[in-house]
C-alpha cells in the first residue's frame, strides 16, 4: 500500500493512545497501526508465551527425533545444513483481540528445514497417528486437584505434518532466530493458530496414539453449541487452523489531506477473494487488494474515504474467501463458551 513520510496516522476514539497497553512482562503486542510494509519486524512483532523464555545454549542444544529406526539427535548445524525453504506466513494467538487491539498477531519471512523429508529420513511406521512437538519451556499440568510437572507440547494429525510447508525454522525476517521467539528452533505451521508454532522445540515423536497434553486436549480447547431442536449441544474442538479475519489497521491522512482507510486480512492458506468495509452503516464498499508473497502471508487492504464529514465515524471490515464470509462479532460469539478463535468483525471508531 502507498505510504510516505508526510502521511499522519490519525488516532482511534475507542483504543488507548498510548501502545503498547500494560501487560505483565515478557508480553509484546504488534501495533497495527504502525504496519505499513509487507511484514513486521522482528523487533516489532509480538511475543507470548505461557512459562519464562528458556535458557538455551545453541551450541549444546541437540532436537531429539523419535522415529522408526530409534531416536535421532541432531544439532543446530546439522539441521541447517540440510535443504532450506523460505516462506513468508502470518498467524494470530488463538486468544487474540484483548484490550480491542488484536495486535496479537504478525506477519514475518521465516526460513528453515522442511520437517517432512526428515520424517520420512528416519522411518515411519504405519500405525503412526500423530506427531508430537515437544517445546524446552517448562508447563504445570492439572487433573483432578493434582499438579505435575511437563513440557509445553503439541501434536499435529501425520498428513499435516508432513505438509511440504511445515518448517523447523532457525532464521527470521533474514536474521537468526531471537530467544522470545524460540531460538535456536521453533515450528512453523503456516494456517494454523500460533499456539501449534511451538518455540524452543527440542523433542519430535511419532505417536501410534492421540496426544492428549494439557495445551491440546484441555486448554486451547474451543467449544461452541449447536441447535439440536430445542436444545443446544455443545462441542469441544482443539484449536487448529485460522479462522478467516479481518481488521482495519489505521486510517491514513495524506499531504494533500485525503484519507484512506487500511487493513490487514489473513486465513488458513485459502485465498482472500475480497475484502469490504462498512462506514456508519453504510453499504459495503470493496477495498483494493495487495497480496503477500505466499499463500499463507496477510492481504493488504486499502480503501479511499472522500470528503467525510466531521465528527465520530464508526468503520468495520469483512473478508471473503470462497463460501466463507467473516461473521460479525455477535454472530462468532454466539454460543461459543471460551474465547479462542476470535474471528468476528472488529468494529473501530475516529473522530475527524
Amino acid at each position: 500500500m502507498p505510504g510516505g513520510s508526510t502521511e499522519e496516522v490519525l488516532p482511534w476514539a475507542d483504543l488507548p493512545s498510548s501502545f503498547p497497553p500494560s501487560v505483565r512482562p515478557g508480553v509484546r503486542y504488534t501495533d497495527l497501526s504502525k504496519v505499513a510494509s509487507p511484514h513486521v519486524p522482528t523487533s516489532e512483532f509480538f511475543v507470548l508465551q505461557h512459562h519464562e523464555i528458556p535458557r538455551i545454549d545453541p551450541g549444546s542444544w541437540k532436537l531429539l527425533v523419535a522415529g522408526a529406526r530409534g531416536d535421532v539427535s541432531l544439532t543446530l548445524e546439522q539441521i541447517q545444513s540440510r535443504p532450506s525453504k523460505r516462506l513468508a506466513a502470518a498467524f494470530e494467538c488463538a486468544g487474540n483481540g484483548g484490550f480491542g487491539m488484536h495486535g496479537l498477531v504478525g506477519s514475518a519471512v521465516w526460513e528453515g528445514a522442511p520437517l517432512g523429508p526428515l520424517l520420512r529420513e528416519i522411518g515411519i511406521l504405519p500405525e503412526v497417528r500423530e506427531v508430537v512437538f515437544v517445546g524446552a519451556d517448562g508447563a504445570e499440568e492439572r487433573l483432578r486437584g493434582n499438579r505435575y510437572p511437563s513440557r509445553f507440547a503439541r501434536s499435529l494429525p501425520i498428513a499435516d505434518a508432513l505438509g511440504e510447508d511445515v518448517l523447523l525454522v532457525y532464521r527470521m525476517n533474514g536474521e537468526p532466530l531471537l530467544p522470545e521467539h524460540g531460538a535456536p528452533l521453533r515450528l512453523l505451521l503456516p494456517g494454523w493458530y500460533g499456539v501449534s508454532q511451538v518455540k524452543w522445540l527440542e523433542r519430535i515423536e511419532l505417536s501410534a496414539s492421540r496426544f492428549m497434553g494439557w495445551f491440546m486436549a484441555k486448554e486451547y480447547v474451543t467449544v461452541r453449541g449447536h441447535a439440536r431442536g430445542d436444545e443446544v449441544e455443545h462441542r469441544a474442538t482443539s484449536v487448529a487452523r485460522m479462522r478467516l479475519k479481518s481488521v482495519i489497521t489505521r486510517v491514513v491522512r495524506s499531504g494533500q489531506g485525503k484519507l484512506r482507510v487500511e487493513g490487514l486480512a489473513w486465513f488458513d492458506g485459502t485465498p482472500i477473494d475480497a475484502v469490504e468495509i462498512q462506514i456508519d452503516e453504510g453499504g459495503w464498499q470493496p477495498a483494493v487488494l495487495e497480496n503477500g508473497s505466499s499463500a499463507y502471508d496477510w492481504v493488504r487492504f486499502a480503501l479511499d474515504w472522500p470528503s467525510p464529514p466531521l465528527g465520530e465515524h464508526a468503520l468495520v471490515s469483512r473478508a471473503r474467501a470462497g463460501a466463507d464470509l467473516q461473521p460479525t462479532d455477535a454472530e462468532a460469539s454466539e454460543l461459543k463458551a471460551t474465547p479462542w478463535e476470535n474471528d468476528g468483525q472488529v468494529l473501530r471508531r475516529i473522530v475527524l
